[in-house]
């Protein structure tokens, strides 16, 4: 038996999905990322020399990870001579977790039990 859904219901399902940014999450989802990211939460804003040093895999690979991370808005990237600095942007992942995390409520509030529990 096919559900009905009511136009709001599937208008927040659309949008949840919308926000939830695959590159968003697949930076997020990557423990090489995590551990970058984790690096400069303790250390601040770093060259890639350093992030690199306190990582397991060559310079090469944590450079595109740290392109991908920057082109998701996770990470500012400032550019000081020959050297390029990144830090965290704690405003995307703010505003990223935020957005899920209303459309969720909202879906709660909209859709009530039929999104909480299986069926």
């Amino acid at each position: 038996m096919e559900a009905q859904y009511t136009q709001k219901q599937l208008e927040i399902a659309n949008r949840l999905v919308a926000v939830m940014d695959s590159k968003f999450f697949k930076s997020m989802g990557e423990p090489v990322r995590v551990q970058i990211i984790r690096f400069l939460l303790l250390n601040g804003r770093a060259d890639i020399g350093a992030i690199a040093e306190n990582m397991p895999q060559d310079r090469s690979v944590i450079s595109r990870h740290l392109n991908l991370m920057q082109e998701v808005g996770i990470l500012n990237c400032e550019k000081e001579g020959r050297h390029m600095f990144y830090s965290l942007n704690a405003a995307v992942f703010l505003e990223r977790f935020t957005n899920i995390t209303d459309l969720v409520k909202t879906c709660i509030e909209e859709c009530g039990p039929l999104c909480c529990k299986p069926r």
